[in-house]
């Protein structure tokens, strides 16, 4: 509101106008604090709202994991290998393989003849200043081709150079002795794929020192490459890499070492992301019944006590919360078909809804149940979840119910967003309120200062007229 100046409000009347004028400005706002409170009442609902909204997403996402058959079909490697190691994918199928590793993938590396500095030029005149230097390979699509000057023809140079071009080849020298340097060439990749030919195109002197092919090497064969060997269940499979992933589906073999002796593969389904999933929706829920148990918290009035406890939650006796509640709380007793019909059978047991103790109806999960089922029978638990994923199964008829009650789409609002929706509407309209009040106080307060300031001017004018009238008297009585 517009701030008045009451500096001269009374001053020649003598009368309290300015304390007057504040006393009634302070009622009339009196209007505006009670909507205020209001508006802070509802904008209290709608972060409620918010906080319910997440945890209910939260919920979903954790029902929506147990509808997932790549969940409950999840594997693992139950075995201890020494020449290789393994990891599934949930395409894997639970089985044992016979393996044994005959060979390990080896990269090839090339060696030059000892030269007597890393730092002299090697390279011959050529007519352009030029030459260029090829690293071919049967693995590699694109030749590794780099252009030398005539300045960068020595060991530290062309090292430095066929690094810098980030092919599939590295380089290195190494200082053997004094005079002695030499160019090691090592394929980034494995298997016979990554042998190497060597040719410098421009510079025959270069070419003869570094230069590499079947025919002809002035390079020798440091470590020569080899491709992986392994035998599954007596199929001798030959790759150029040691991780080997289309063998055997969902499974990749990484090979570390040759065997002494044949090794078992035990492919079985894990119980512990299956679990996970399990517990992660049994969090989900409590931090529901958590969040609902705060935005509707009651506290009782003390006696004698004016107002209600300001404790007490912003969605305390909100029908949709209770309903919301309600919904998701009925699900949990639905008797599922199969040989699980209820979340006890398998470990999972519910407080009371009120109790003495303080207790909320939070599931519980009894580890070493669970873990049980899901290693006995892990089918019968996954039915009592999933069910036909269209309309039976705790998480497909919990996921149906938490999508609608989070739907946003237009036309089809969910419970949530329509009680958010309900609570912005009438906040605007409590903003409206408010400026229409502020105004018609403006008014009012205009008003009442035109009427003091006049009022002020003629007690002003009396007083004036009566000192007259009481000086003229006081002169004709003497």
């Amino acid at each position: 509101m517009a701030t008045v100046d009451l500096s001269n409000l009374g001053v020649g009347s003598g009368l309290p106008l300015a304390t007057l004028y504040n006393n009634l400005e302070t009622a009339e706002n009196t209007k505006l604090s009670a909507i205020t409170k209001q508006k802070t009442t509802y904008t209290a609902q709608l972060s409620a709202y918010g906080k319910l909204q997440s945890a209910l997403t939260n919920l979903q996402t954790a029902t929506t994991a147990l509808g997932k058959a790549s969940v409950w079909n999840a594997t693992s490697v139950a075995s201890t290998n020494t020449a290789f190691s393994a990891t599934t994918s949930t395409d894997a199928t639970t089985g044992s393989y016979t393996v044994n590793v005959s060979q390990v993938a080896k990269a090839q590396v090339l060696m030059s003849g000892s030269i007597d500095s890393n730092t002299k030029q090697l390279g011959g005149t050529t007519s352009g200043g030029t030459r260029t230097l090829t690293i071919t390979q049967p693995g590699t699509k694109d030749p590794l081709k780099i252009t030398l000057s005539d300045a960068q023809t020595s060991l530290t140079n062309i090292a430095s150079e066929i690094n810098k071009a980030g092919g599939n080849v590295s380089a290195t020298v190494m200082k053997a002795d004094d005079g002695e340097y030499r160019l090691f060439l090592t394929s980034k990749s494995t298997g016979t794929d990554g042998d190497m030919t060597v040719t410098v195109d421009g510079d025959d002197t270069l070419q003869q020192l570094i230069g590499h092919d079947m025919s002809s090497s002035a390079m020798s064969v440091q470590t020569p490459s080899q491709n992986a060997r392994v035998s599954i269940n007596g199929i001798v499979i030959e790759r150029s890499s040691n991780k080997i992933d289309d063998a055997l589906t969902g499974v990749t073999l990484t090979l570390k070492a040759k065997s002494s002796a044949d090794e078992t593969l035990d492919v079985t389904r894990s119980t512990d992301a299956t679990a996970k999933a399990v517990n992660d929706w049994v969090t989900a829920y409590n931090a529901l019944q958590s969040t609902i148990a705060s935005v509707t918290k009651y506290s009782p009035v003390e006696a004698g006590a004016d107002n209600q406890s300001t404790s007490n939650g912003a969605l305390i006796g909100d029908g949709t919360v209770r309903s919301v509640q309600a919904q998701l709380r009925s699900q949990l007793t639905q008797v599922q078909s199969g040989s699980y019909a209820i979340m006890a059978q398998f470990g999972i047991t519910q407080d009371p809804k009120v109790g003495s103790d303080g207790s909320t109806g939070n599931l519980k999960v009894d580890t070493d149940k669970l873990n049980a089922a899901l290693t006995k029978n892990p089918e019968a638990v996954q039915a009592y979840f999933m069910g036909d994923g269209k309309t039976t199964g705790l998480a497909t008829t919990m996921g149906t119910m938490l999508t609608k009650m989070l739907d946003t789409s237009a036309g089809s609002e969910g419970v949530i967003q329509s009680a958010q929706d309900g609570i912005n509407a009438t906040i605007k309209t409590l903003d409206k309120r408010y400026t229409a009040t502020e105004a018609s106080i403006e008014a009012t307060m205009a008003r009442y200062k035109a009427q003091f300031t006049a009022l002020d001017s003629i007690v002003t004018k009396m007083n004036s007229t009566s000192s007259y009238l009481t000086t003229q008297f006081s002169k004709s009585s003497s």
